[in-house]
């Protein structure tokens, strides 16, 4: 696993359309809900009007305010990125991600190491406490190669 590059950038606001769940750090790895809703987004998603990408997926992640720890429930957001809201199928949710100022740090590696780029992050003072973070799936089925990628966002507070 390695850090491939930080970079601050202007994003434009995102609209998303996928599913949504409340839950721990702990209770994600144990149960792996994250995966189950990614996998069946990524066979739902055909039925998605108005999507911009085929294969990405973004995990949105919206914390708590307080002291976050991997017990401390939070929602994440599994979803796609799309044109408008027009029409959302059933069971699905709508969320944006705000334009704004973001680092964006590149994880290289398997997505099960991704908590050392969580924790390189937080250990170098990239991102102090925040309200939410995303990342970014170019290619789910390619999550676990040691050549995979994933771009974790995280919003700029001077």
């Amino acid at each position: 696993m390695t850090m491939e590059e930080v970079l601050m950038l202007e994003r434009n606001e995102t609209k998303l359309v996928g599913y949504s769940v409340t839950a721990s750090l702990n209770q994600d790895l144990e149960t792996g809900i994250v995966v189950r809703l990614r996998e069946e987004l990524f066979d739902k998603r055909h039925e998605i009007a108005n999507r911009l990408d085929d294969d990405g997926i973004y995990l949105v992640q919206v914390y708590p305010d307080g002291e976050w720890t991997p017990d401390v429930p939070f929602v994440s957001i599994v979803a796609v990125e799309v044109r408008d809201f027009a029409h959302i199928p059933e069971g699905l949710v709508r969320h944006t991600i705000p334009a704004g100022k973001y680092v964006k740090v590149t994880h290289k590696g398997p997505e099960s190491q991704i908590d050392g780029t969580y924790d390189s992050i937080r250990d170098r003072g990239i991102s102090a406490s925040r309200s939410f973070d995303f990342e970014y799936w170019a290619d789910i089925h390619s999550l676990e190669q040691k050549d995979s990628t994933i771009d974790i966002y995280m919003p700029w507070k001077a």
